[in-house]
């Protein structure tokens, strides 16, 4: 698995900056899920399964709490890829000191788009709250919240497109950027070669422009 994580995050950062993120700096909360969302929240993650290799805009869905294991970093552009790989590395030793298991594929959250200080937090989705702590990292609870969700298929060098059509989208539908974006990376490359196939969900938490 450390080969994946290190793998991948060799390239995600190419074009990651190419999204603004709306200057957002603030770390996610922990939040209660509101129960009288839950209904639709299990029907939106139905619709999400259905289309989940649908390329392009799939939905605005809403997607529910996310526990993760995770860490903070920022570091200028040009050391950004070496801090990802080390941040994915240092996630995964201490998810396994804690005996937590691992629930989904790697992610990354970003905070900016300064070149000069990057702000970014690489995150491990777990089954459930471990009973010990992490030495280093944090057990967050991504907020629940409704997500434009755009699901790319090609190289990480090329995200860049996806944030432009995305960019797009909002514009012709009246919504803007209202937190921060979320990536997760559904495909191994050590196992899929081919970097036409590999599939990055991007997540962007959305409002009506009033």
């Amino acid at each position: 698995m450390k080969d994946l994580f290190i793998k991948t995050s060799v390239f995600i950062v190419i074009g990651v900056i190419a999204f603004s993120c709306s200057g957002l700096e603030n770390e996610p909360e922990v939040k209660k899920l509101n129960t009288d969302s839950v209904l639709k929240a299990n029907e939106d993650q139905l619709k999400l399964a259905t289309l989940e290799f649908k390329p392009g805009v799939v939905d605005i869905i809403d997607i529910p709490e996310m526990l993760t294991i995770s860490k903070i970093d920022s570091a200028p552009m040009r050391d950004v890829s070496f801090k990802v790989a080390k941040a994915y590395s240092v996630l995964e030793a201490e998810m396994n000191e804690i005996g937590a298991s691992l629930d989904g594929m790697p992610g990354m959250i970003t905070y900016n788009n300064d070149t000069t200080n990057f702000k970014f937090e690489c995150v491990l989705p777990i089954k459930e709250l471990p009973k010990k702590q992490p030495r280093t990292c944090k057990i967050v609870v991504l907020e629940a919240c409704p997500m434009l969700i755009y699901n790319y298929f090609g190289p990480y060098q090329q995200l860049f497109t996806a944030y432009n059509k995305i960019r797009e989208y909002n514009k012709a539908n009246g919504l803007e950027q209202n937190g921060p974006m979320r990536e997760f990376y559904l495909t191994d490359p050590t196992v899929e070669t081919n970097p036409a196939k590999w599939q990055t969900r991007i997540m962007v938490p959305v409002v009506k422009v009033k």
